[in-house]
């Protein structure tokens, strides 16, 4: 399944794997450095740019938010 505008994307689509964060509907996986959430591995499903960047906006807020939490 691909996120579209219809769709939006949930936290509750992501899962914490040691350093990564995995979106389990498209198997696109991302890591936390020092200043943005980049796409490591795009997954199993061809994203659009579209897709990629509401993916990566909500890896970002859960990974922001794990940071603080763990300070």
């Amino acid at each position: 399944m691909i996120p579209s505008r219809q769709m939006k994307v949930t936290t509750e689509e992501f899962i914490l794997k040691g350093t990564e964060l995995e979106h389990v509907p498209t198997g696109a996986t991302f890591w936390l450095d020092d200043k943005d959430v980049v796409c490591c591995r795009q997954g199993h499903l061809h994203l659009g740019i579209r897709e990629l960047d509401e993916l990566k906006e909500v890896a970002w807020q859960i990974m922001t938010f794990e940071r603080k939490s763990c300070v």
